[in-house]
């Protein structure tokens, strides 16, 4: 993971081409040592992805500029514009999950993304449905 600070970070963001991220983090900071092997995953499982970290302790000028209210906070970033973030811990299915989708029509135009569509079971319905069907069959057989 590459760090970035105030000296590096405009240089580093000038050259990025696609969707990258930066980890807010804090050396003091418990959450954020146990976002470090969910990190290390999510690099691993998107080699193409750059994936930075920024200590709001050594570069708070950074912190102050992505508005951070606390730590571990995520943004998912293209170019110079933040198109998504995460405050707090994070599991690495819902950091992949952005990366996943972030090209989706929906989440481009929302900003937000679409809700998978709830399925109903009437499974309770039809069981309910069966037991009333043979008590009234036994009593009219009694």
């Amino acid at each position: 993971m590459k760090r970035l600070t105030v000296d590096n970070f405009e240089e580093t963001v000038d050259k990025e081409k696609g969707l990258f991220v930066i980890k807010f983090f804090s050396p003091t900071c418990g959450p954020c040592r146990t976002m470090a092997p969910v990190f290390e995953a999510l690099e691993k499982n998107n080699p193409e992805l750059s994936v930075y970290e920024i200590d709001t302790m050594e570069s708070p000028d950074l912190a102050d500029r992505f508005d951070v209210r606390g730590v571990p906070y995520t943004v998912y970033c293209e170019k110079r514009e933040v198109l998504y973030d995460f405050t707090g811990t994070t599991p690495l299915g819902n950091l992949q999950y952005v990366i996943n989708n972030i090209n989706d029509p929906h989440f481009r135009e929302t900003g937000e993304f679409k809700q998978p569509e709830e399925v109903k079971s009437y499974t309770f319905q039809v069981v309910i449905a069966v037991i009333v069907v043979l008590i009234i069959a036994a009593i009219v057989l009694v």
